[in-house]
């Protein structure tokens, strides 16, 4: 299982977001409220583990929320189902910098 602190990357993840897959755990009324990443592949926290299966491996996938508690939840989730098969880094707090 492969978890990496975000702030390891944050300057090529701005660069080059295209680069990650980007999974949005927010509740459904937050995404619809407020976008951050058009990319973004919105799973609630509460699903997560029910359609982790959807998260593509081709590329890291980066982890996201507004404030970084249920980041760090759903990295968790993500890194034990794709159990090291692709990085799984935690956007955290730095999401505020988006």
């Amino acid at each position: 299982m492969e978890i990496v602190a975000v702030q390891t990357c944050v300057a090529d993840f701005k660069a080059h977001p295209d680069n990650y897959t980007i999974v949005d755990v927010r509740m459904e009324n937050e995404t619809q409220a407020r976008i951050v990443f058009d990319q973004a592949l919105a799973i609630p926290l509460d699903q997560l583990r029910q359609r982790v299966n959807e998260i593509p491996l081709d590329k890291p996938v980066v982890v996201h929320c507004v404030g970084g508690y249920r980041s760090a939840a759903g990295i968790s989730i993500v890194a034990n189902a794709l159990n090291g098969k692709v990085a799984v880094y935690d956007l955290g707090e730095a999401v505020k910098q988006f």
